[in-house]
């Protein structure tokens, strides 16, 4: 019996062992199954958080993209993708610290994507780390060897850090792998002139020759090299081959005319730079930059004028349908005194682009020096149709009817171009004096006075109008004193000047000073006044004044060989008495 509770003991404790076991398998089955869930569910908002992420990037929505892609990164940190989705918008960004930051993560969790090796190896040279760039393009090389990209941005990686005698290394371990190329040869020699070598770069170019002897672009190179290097003659030689390849070459055309000119052998640099003027290749704008050099000089030069003039002819018949052709000429012709010329060229740019200001402006000043007064008026009304705010078109525009005779019309044109007057005294003034002339001419003298009064506040030295204006005071016999003190200045700063003196003749006579009149009277005769109707009229007059009838009557006759005089002129000499 007391072996009972003993059994019994081993009963219970074997029946609890015996739950104990089949209740722990079950407890993990559902840890297990816990966790699987959990990953499923994590798994199952990385997907949804990732494809939103690559819908908002495909819409342009990059900061609601990289919302997107962080809460990726936090739910997986070990997942690569996500931190170089997240790499290339902070990029695009120009972030380039969190760029560089988050393709590093990307790297390191798999080195060997080639995506994200590129793109870490690239914001690593961007951001100065030339270094460890060059460390990966290295193990890209070694695993693909074959890969022509990887060398070229290896040494790109290099130039980037002014390395380039390490991207020249690597652009020779490329050349063993493809043989010689164009594009790398000629990359070198970039480098070796950065490095100062010039026979090495000379040497590599001189490759490309080896392989194809009509290598347009190696012989140009090759002449520029030589030049550099001091080697004159045998660029020379090169220039030469070129030319035999293409006999239309300006650039070399052009080099040949420096070279010739350097020797002393101005005759055959001529020659060359009339050959490169010949090419329509050769751009317009150097020819222009070409000629303004020739138009300082020209005047002093009777050479370098006619070389300068028959640059311009090859100019326009090679870019005829050119307005700058045209307008450059033009400013020859015009600098050279041919004005009908210059404004046959002028007229010409017009016709190819109507849209040139300065060229209208320059036209109607030669038909104003042309006293083309009829074409005056109709080109300054074409003018103003274009730029109806530019008051010299209105300028000229008065000159020209003025000087028909259409006096109200001048007025109107030069009151509207006055509105458009800016901070500009010389114009306010001419406009001025231009008024004041057509308000002479209709007789309104309160406004011809005052006009000629404004244009002497600002010009007080106009000797034109200090002329004209007391004239005309002394014609009307008004204001005779200060006609006097004008007419007086003019004739201090002008000296010599047959009209001025002749006006103040004319004021002392206007006051009865009949003798000091004469004094005058002469100086402006023999300032080529002989040749005036007007002042040998004058002459008379004064003579008569002073008593000398018989040499009144011999300037009046002669006044009237000379054109037309005074109302009076032939009643005078016919009565041989004064009329006024």
């Amino acid at each position: 019996m007391k072996k009972v509770p003993f059994i019994l003991l081993i009963f219970l404790s074997t029946q609890s062992i015996a739950q104990w076991k089949s209740y722990y398998p079950e407890g993990t089955k559902r840890k297990q199954q816990e966790k699987q869930e959990e990953k499923a569910g994590n798994q199952l908002k990385f997907n949804t958080h990732f494809y939103n992420a690559l819908s908002l990037k495909t819409l342009e929505k990059y900061e609601d993209a990289l919302v997107e892609f962080n809460k990726c990164i936090k739910i997986n940190p070990s997942n690569p993708v996500p931190f170089y989705e997240a790499a290339l918008i902070y990029n695009l960004s120009a972030q380039a610290e969190s760029a560089q930051e988050h393709a590093k993560k990307a790297y390191y969790l798999n080195k060997e994507n080639i995506w994200y090796q590129l793109l870490y190896a690239e914001l690593l040279a961007a951001n100065a780390y030339t270094s460890k760039a060059a460390v990966i393009y290295k193990q890209m090389i070694k695993k693909q060897p074959g890969n022509e990209e990887y060398y070229l941005l290896l040494a790109d990686n290099y130039i980037y850090a002014r390395k380039y005698s390490e991207a020249i290394k690597i652009y020779n371990q490329l050349e063993k792998q493809k043989g010689l190329d164009k594009h790398i040869i000629i990359q070198k020699q970039k480098l070796y002139l950065e490095n100062n070598d010039l026979n090495g770069a000379i040497t590599e170019i001189k490759k490309l020759i080896e392989v194809d002897i009509t290598d347009l672009q190696a012989y140009q190179i090759l002449s520029e090299l030589y030049l550099l290097n001091n080697e004159k003659d045998k660029a020379f030689e090169v220039f030469k081959k070129i030319l035999e390849l293409d006999p239309e070459d300006a650039k070399v055309h052009l080099t040949l005319a420096d070279y010739y000119r350097d020797e002393g052998d101005n005759e055959a640099s001529y020659k060359q730079l009339k050959a490169a003027f010949s090419s329509p290749k050769l751009s317009i704008d150097v020819k222009v930059s070409i000629l303004i050099s020739y138009y300082s000089i020209s005047d002093e030069y009777a050479q370098m004028k006619k070389q300068a003039m028959d640059l311009c002819e090859i100019l326009i018949d090679v870019h005829i349908n050119n307005p700058i052709a045209h307008a450059i000429y033009g400013d020859f012709l015009y600098k050279d005194g041919r004005n009908k010329e210059a404004k046959v060229q002028y007229k010409k740019v017009i016709a190819l682009d109507q849209n040139r200001p300065q060229v209208w402006s320059q036209l109607l000043f030669i038909e104003s020096e042309l006293r083309d007064y009829a074409e005056l008026e109709l080109d300054s009304e074409k003018a103003l149709q274009l730029f109806p705010t530019n008051p010299v078109y209105y300028f000229f525009n008065g000159i020209a009817n003025s000087q028909l005779k259409n006096y109200k019309k001048a007025i109107s044109s030069l009151e509207i171009g006055l509105e458009f007057v800016i901070e500009n005294p010389p114009l306010l003034a001419q406009f001025y004096s231009s008024l004041g002339d057509n308000y002479h001419y209709i007789k309104q003298h309160s406004h011809s006075d005052s006009l000629y009064d404004k244009t002497l506040a600002i010009e007080p030295e106009n000797v034109q109008v200090l002329n004209n204006y007391s004239y005309y005071l002394s014609l009307r016999n008004h204001k005779i004193e200060k006609a006097e003190a004008m007419s007086k200045k003019s004739n201090e700063l002008s000296p010599n000047n047959a009209s001025f003196q002749d006006t103040y003749a004319w004021i002392l006579y206007q006051q009865k000073k009949y003798t000091e009149a004469k004094i005058w009277i002469e100086k402006a005769y023999e300032n080529g006044g002989d040749s005036s109707p007007v002042i040998t009229e004058h002459y008379g007059d004064i003579c008569f004044q002073l008593s000398d009838k018989e040499q009144a009557v011999i300037f009046w006759k002669k006044a009237k060989s000379l054109g037309k005089g005074s109302q009076y002129l032939d009643k005078k000499i016919v009565d041989k008495t004064l009329y006024e």
